[in-house]
């Protein structure tokens, strides 16, 4: 049991390694693509697709395979670690840095719009009570018009840049190195995610744990690791990082719960995670109080990581 547990262990700790490489790659990838197209759809739609893929294929399998719980909690989860932990590690690694508070740029309030409209989304399939073709296919819906809003207000800006040699050579290698980043991170999500798996077996955490904190950091690891350094590179990049949170939470709140309710080959009742979905629009709502200021303090970073472990410490108990 030792000898297995120690591999496990140095196998995470390698991939670990490998996803900061990719993450690098994903960070300069987007700031070369923030330049063409602006805040909201670099960092909210195309930073937000990418770094949503590991939990997308996850809630994917998970559902084709006919574990529905693990699948909601899996896409649920993603949103109680990053609105609170990664928020958090992001307000205060920003201070240390640029001896500053967060300052959110551009037009972050159309991203704060659809988060709002997509937790009261939740709430409704919460009162509806079951994930079917019906929620689901209202839960994409929200996604598409989000999707469709930031491209038709980046479209022209988009155009002008690629009229330009220089421009279209900036989205080419800004959209290679964040693809090189993404195809790493998920080529190695699968040894990531197994390993964890073992670990927790052989250290038996209970399936809980594993779904709502286990699973989640591995799908958001290159996530939380890209926004980091996107903090560290330029005064410009907390805002950008936490624009990106909220468009790959986003997803999380609609592609990724949709797809359950697409996927399932029977409506899933949702009274089985009651409290994960309770504890996920009490998180979004906090995050929309704190996004609505413009700024993100060092203070509310270290209250949003202690309100990590104690909802997470919560929903064990129940």
């Amino acid at each position: 049991m030792t000898e297995a547990l120690v591999q496990d262990i140095l196998i995470m700790a390698g991939v670990l390694v490998v996803f900061g490489v990719a993450a690098e790659f994903i960070t300069r990838g987007t700031e070369k693509v923030e330049t063409l197209l602006g805040q909201g759809m670099a960092g909210g739609i195309v930073l937000g697709l990418m770094s949503a893929l590991p939990e997308t294929i996850f809630v994917i399998v998970a559902t084709t395979s006919g574990y529905y719980s693990v699948a909601i909690a899996t896409a649920l989860g993603g949103n109680i670690l990053l609105f609170t932990l990664g928020i958090g590690l992001i307000a205060v690694a920003y201070f240390v840095k640029w001896k500053s508070n967060v300052t959110l740029k551009e037009d972050y309030h159309l991203d704060l719009a659809f988060l709002i409209l997509s937790t009261f989304a939740l709430l409704l399939l919460f009162v509806y009570g079951r994930l079917d073709v019906i929620s689901g296919s209202l839960l994409f819906i929200i996604y598409i018009a989000y999707f469709a809003y930031r491209y038709s207000r980046a479209h022209s800006r988009l155009m002008l840049h690629i009229r330009t040699a220089n421009g279209r050579k900036i989205l080419a290698e800004g959209l290679a190195l964040m693809l090189i980043g993404i195809v790493i991170i998920a080529l190695l999500s699968s040894y990531f995610i197994n390993s964890i798996i073992q670990v927790a077996g052989l250290l038996a955490i209970p399936a809980i744990l594993l779904t709502l904190i286990i699973t989640p950091i591995a799908a958001d690891i290159e996530e939380l690791i890209s926004s980091y350094r996107l903090t560290q590179r330029s005064r410009g990049g907390g805002s950008t990082a936490i624009v990106s949170f909220i468009g790959s939470k986003l997803e999380n709140n609609t592609v990724l719960v949709g797809i359950i309710g697409l996927l399932a080959s029977a409506p899933v009742l949702v009274g089985s995670v009651a409290p994960e979905l309770i504890a996920v629009m009490i998180v979004n709502v906090i995050a929309i109080s704190i996004f609505s200021r413009g700024k993100l303090t060092y203070v509310q970073g270290i209250g949003l990581i202690v309100l990590y472990f104690a909802m997470i410490s919560a929903i064990f108990i129940l």
